[in-house]
């Protein structure tokens, strides 16, 4: 079974390979600032699937250049776009605005490669992330020990509509446990090819969580 609840962050590889991928996944987060893709290419991949995050970070691309490709991937048919609460209001609310016409859910994410928060903190963090607009919450923060890790898979019992991912490999329990927990989806690797700290590749991660399923 091709579980849509595991989302395979894909980064750094060919459009033909993406396109193969996308037949063995049932869901995929599609990095356009970690892929090289033509106008043409990236709306051909958010109109070949039907549960695919837009998501493009900070760095490669200017705001407009940012906002002009999530545009299209939103147009094209994504399921999701994902928008970082650091970016600013004025530049979220067209893409917002845009994904609620085309039934696209919004992802507000926020991300600290240093530390996980104290409770208090990371609390409001969440807080804001819904006040923002967000259908669902993502956070992804360093977790350094157990206590972290602790702290953020606490977060389930508060909220809902929320993926807490600790990075780093003190992290990788948040991302094992994230569905039994609640979350709509966790985020796992290509093989070989991390996004984030501490991923785990796809096909490990659905054993891994096919057998927690039978056990419980």
């Amino acid at each position: 079974m091709i579980r849509p609840d595991i989302c395979v962050s894909i980064a750094n590889t060919s459009f033909e390979n993406i396109l193969k991928i996308l037949e063995e996944v049932g869901m995929a987060e599609i990095r356009i600032d970690m892929l090289d893709l033509m106008p043409n290419q990236l709306e051909l991949i958010f109109s070949s699937h039907k549960n695919l995050i837009a998501t493009c970070r900070q760095g490669k691309y200017d705001e407009v250049q940012r906002a002009s490709l999530l545009s299209r991937a939103i147009e094209s048919g994504a399921a999701w776009v994902d928008l970082e609460i650091e970016t600013s209001p004025e530049w979220r609310k067209p893409l917002i605005d845009l994904a609620k016409s085309k039934r696209c859910k919004i992802i507000i994410s926020w991300h600290c490669f240093g530390k996980t928060p104290e409770e208090d903190d990371i609390y409001k963090l969440v807080d804001s992330l819904y006040l923002a607009g967000a259908d669902v919450a993502k956070i992804a923060c360093l977790s350094n020990n157990r206590s972290d890790s602790a702290r953020i898979l606490s977060l389930y019992s508060k909220y809902k509509n929320l993926v807490a991912i600790g990075m780093g490999s003190n992290g990788v329990v948040t991302r094992v446990s994230a569905l039994s927990l609640g979350a709509p989806f966790t985020f796992a690797s290509l093989e070989g090819c991390q996004t984030a700290p501490g991923q785990i590749d796809y096909k490990e991660m659905e054993k891994i969580i096919n057998k927690i399923e039978q056990l419980s």
